[in-house]
């Protein structure tokens, strides 16, 4: 709290504040409230004087920062609020930046007390992972020695959060002399306390099927968008590029479709991103391992 007040205070010092009309309608009315004189300070009357005042700047507060600082209302969507089935906020953030590097990771945490266990194993996975990314990024800067160029950037964002199920998606961005995207999902079956990957979902002799859906969905896009372009073809190790695995990034959408996601470079050249391939339920529903709660 104290580094978020004092990100307020920075924040408010920096910028022409602009008060609103209603904000200073509100305290010009609170103000002409106030006694005009105060002959004794006794407590009561104290009182009444401290709490106009403070719902004044209360209402000032919550009124206006929201509207004048970003770092204020960055924070405010951080902070958990009471009741959230699975709260996850900001815990580190790394920024670097020169000429020629720039660094930005923002590191998660997800607290989940229903199932603590789950949520532990994710954070100590994105700490190593961000870790790892980030001491690569200052490796290179140093065997460029100044003139190499480059930069990371890794946020987060929730996808799913009931009852039944939490999906957390990691996003990492990485330029050098071409740029590279790439995502990591994180699951949580709520109902049975797990953490979850594709291959606790779906048994390893199964997955021919759902890729042979998947590159006939492939195709079935391709015909109808000239545009678009997947790599479909087996190659010289006999498999294609759009074979699963059991680390591979999905989740489910809001229609309880399941949704599989590649990186980038990884099915199809780099205009397309990271494609996503969405299986109806009433296609995977049948392989999986158990019913899902969801």
């Amino acid at each position: 709290m104290k580094h978020l007040e004092k990100e307020l205070l920075k924040s408010v010092s920096q910028q022409d504040v602009q008060v609103p009309k209603h904000v200073h309608d509100k305290i010009e009315d609170t103000l002409a409230s106030l006694p005009q004189r105060v002959e004794t300070p006794k407590i009561h009357v104290i009182r009444k004087i401290a709490v106009p005042i403070a719902a004044c700047l209360a209402f000032v507060f919550l009124a206006l920062m929201p509207n004048i600082s970003m770092v204020y209302a960055r924070a405010m969507n951080e902070i958990p609020v009471l009741g959230d089935l699975v709260r996850v906020f900001t815990i580190r953030n790394y920024d670097f930046s020169n000429e020629n590097y720039e660094l930005q990771v923002s590191v998660a945490k997800v607290d989940d007390e229903k199932n603590p266990k789950a949520g532990e194993y994710i954070n100590k996975n994105i700490d190593e992972l961000t870790s790892s990314i980030i001491e690569q990024f200052y490796h290179e800067m140093g065997l460029a020695n100044g003139n190499g160029h480059g930069s990371i950037h890794i946020d987060y964002e929730t996808i799913t959060n009931t009852e039944q199920w939490y999906t957390l998606k990691l996003m990492v961005t990485e330029t050098a002399a071409s740029s590279n995207t790439y995502y990591k999902f994180y699951h949580i079956d709520r109902t049975t306390g797990k953490y979850v990957t594709f291959g606790s979902l779906f048994e390893k002799e199964d997955f021919p099927a759902l890729e042979k859906w998947i590159v006939e969905d492939m195709k079935t896009q391709m015909e109808e968008d000239p545009s678009k372009a997947y790599w479909i073809e087996e190659t010289a190790l006999g498999r294609t590029l759009t074979a699963l695995d059991e680390d591979q990034n999905f989740y489910f959408n809001e229609k309880g479709n399941l949704v599989i996601v590649y990186d980038k470079y990884e099915v199809s050249p780099g205009f397309m991103g990271c494609p996503e391939v969405e299986i109806p339920r009433e296609v995977y529903q049948s392989y999986l391992r158990y019913q899902l709660g969801k």
